[in-house]
């Protein structure tokens, strides 16, 4: 059970309002590194239905494109920062060698093998089968522990670690974040760590549990003064559900498919399904990268992410 004392949400944009609201109103302002935020530190929350991951918010340009580009790029192992600044140019900030990302690589810890041994996501699927309510079912993000205390480096995981719980039947996690800008990172954090949550309830054949988030450090960037005042004036946007994951047997197809589609190759739409819808969001995104590109609507009328269609961009970030 959830702690009753935790502030909790249907959806990513009821949490992501009532945040917005709280750093605006009671955030005290701090400035590290020079630059000036709102902050509120300690900040918990949870999303009851983790599915309801995708952010609707009226007036904030979030990017479904750049929500699953970073989901393959983890699932992927990779830390190549032409693979992730093709979605998010702003990524190219970040990189030490303008060819890799050091510290935000989540997805190289967690599905990358060291020396050919077992990576973490195998390591956590067999400590799970051994004993499906261990408490050790730990992902950690850090590559090192002391990389945070570098005061140089562009670039510093911003999660710490990522927590499961299997408890009556329902795959329940906990995200770990010691810093969170609530406009440009805690949405696609939540749209990954999420779609990772749902990957393992799949895997175990459970149901999709809680998602619980715990920033150190929530925070509004000052630029995004304006532009938070503007979301909140806003109508409250309704919810969305994506799908159910009901299988991970395309997965590899799809990653395969998402490199071919982001490299300008024309989609040939063999992907069905939970994982075909994915790659066609990818496929029409592409054009914008490719105008070359023969134009084809790989997003049918019916499926569930025809509404992201129109409004396609580069990621914020």
């Amino acid at each position: 059970m959830i702690s009753p004392s935790t502030p909790s949400f249907t959806s990513i944009d009821d949490a992501h309002r009532w945040l917005l609201s709280e750093l605006v109103s009671s955030g005290a302002v701090a400035s590290p590194r020079g630059r000036e935020t709102k902050e509120l530190l300690g900040v918990t929350f949870s999303v009851r239905e983790p599915r309801r991951r995708c952010l609707l918010a009226t007036g904030r340009r979030w990017s479904l494109p750049l929500a699953i580009g970073e989901f393959c790029w983890h699932v992927s192992a990779s830390s190549d920062l032409s693979s992730i600044a093709y979605y998010a140019p702003a990524w190219r900030e970040f990189s030490e060698d303008n060819f890799s990302i050091s510290g935000s690589c989540y997805g190289k810890r967690v599905f990358g093998r060291v020396n050919n041994g077992p990576s973490q996501w195998d390591r956590l699927l067999r400590l799970l089968q051994d004993d499906l309510t261990s408490r050790r079912a730990v992902l950690s993000f850090q590559e090192q522990p002391n990389q945070a205390l570098n005061a140089t480096a562009k670039d510093v995981a911003c999660a710490t670690s990522l927590q499961f719980f299997v408890r009556e039947g329902r795959v329940h996690a906990v995200a770990y974040m010691r810093s969170n800008d609530i406009i440009w990172g805690m949405p696609y954090d939540v749209f990954l760590f999420t779609m990772i949550q749902e990957m393992l309830a799949t895997t175990l054949g459970l149901e999709l549990g809680v998602y619980v988030h715990v920033a150190g450090s929530l925070h509004l960037y000052s630029r995004h003064y304006h532009l938070a005042g503007k979301m909140l004036d806003s109508p409250a946007s309704e919810s969305w559900s994506m799908p159910a994951m009901k299988s991970l047997e395309q997965l590899p197809l799809f990653l395969e498919t998402e490199k071919n589609i982001r490299s300008g190759a024309v989609y040939d739409g063999r992907l069905k399904g939970y994982w075909g819808d994915l790659a066609a969001i990818l496929a029409v995104f592409s054009r914008r990268k490719h105008p070359n590109l023969p134009e084809a609507n790989w997003v049918a009328s019916e499926s569930p992410y025809s509404r992201f269609v129109g409004g396609m961009s580069d990621g914020d970030g």
